[in-house]
């Protein structure tokens, strides 16, 4: 009987720490997927942002070239202030 009641303390012991170190695991892995999901969110953002940033300028730099143009600048000129390739530049002209 001693040696029964021994055994039963040991497991429900066993199964306490089991319990305690499953849910432990569980919160982790919880908080590292909460965390990860949140990091990615903003670096999602910020490229997000970056990438409108950089489509929005290119768009300018066209439109300030046409503008160029039909002020009756080369297309050598327009490339030159505009930063832009020459292709591209002869492309607007042509347009």
């Amino acid at each position: 009987p001693q040696e029964m009641r021994e055994y039963e303390t040991s497991k429900m012991a066993y199964r306490d720490i089991k319990n305690s170190v499953d849910t432990a695991k569980r919160e982790g892995i919880a908080e590292g997927m909460e965390i990860g999901m949140k990091e990615g969110m903003e670096k999602g953002k910020q490229e997000g942002l970056a990438e409108g940033m950089e489509k929005g300028m290119n768009q300018k730099a066209l439109e300030i070239a046409e503008n160029m143009l039909a002020m009756g600048l080369s297309a050598e000129q327009v490339a030159k202030a505009t930063q832009l390739p020459l292709e591209i530049i002869k492309n607007l002209s042509n347009s």
